[in-house]
């Protein structure tokens, strides 16, 4: 998924977390705490872009194989904050990291590794097809990603979704 992809979920996801775990509106601090969850997860993308030195996006980013692109590391940070957040922050952020993750996992060739320490194999939910040799970065979005019916109309619907409820919240 996109970044904005991730943010729209993040965004509705926060909101249903409040309508149906907490009944209490959503409010603009949420928001924002729910777009820096969602995409919390791609803070390792800046460490294998700077260690791959592959900042003109010559290949594709490979940090969905990165140990902190997994659920345990989300579960063990969120085990670890767990004596400084309530259990509303706590929820947002189990909720929303698992979110980005599962998104990660959704229409993508490569996925995240679900099993790791136990297997190292990245799975796909909905898998498309593979990125080529020469396709990565946004060449790869507009030959392949955004041609595919389902996965063009999911990051449509996440996106109108998470603006629909940011106007609600705003406005």
């Amino acid at each position: 998924m996109t970044f904005t992809a991730h943010i729209g979920a993040g965004v509705i996801g926060a909101y249903l977390i409040d309508a149906l775990i907490f009944h209490r509106p959503m409010t603009p601090e949420t928001m924002g705490v729910a777009i820096g969850l969602s995409l919390l997860p791609d803070l390792d993308s800046v460490y294998v872009l700077t260690a791959t030195k592959n900042w003109q996006f010559k290949d594709r980013n490979r940090h969905h194989r990165f140990f902190s692109h997994t659920p345990l590391f989300f579960l063990s940070l969120a085990l670890l904050l767990t004596p400084f957040l309530n259990l509303r922050a706590l929820t947002l952020f189990i909720g929303l990291t698992l979110l980005h993750l599962v998104l990660d996992s959704w229409a993508t060739d490569d996925g995240i590794m679900w099993l790791w320490p136990f297997r190292e194999r990245q799975y796909a939910l909905v898998p498309i097809q593979e990125r080529g040799p020469e396709l990565f970065g946004m060449t790869y979005y507009r030959q392949r990603y955004f041609r595919q019916w389902y996965v063009a109309l999911a990051e449509l619907l996440l996106l109108l979704g998470g603006l629909l409820v940011g106007v609600q919240v705003v406005g």
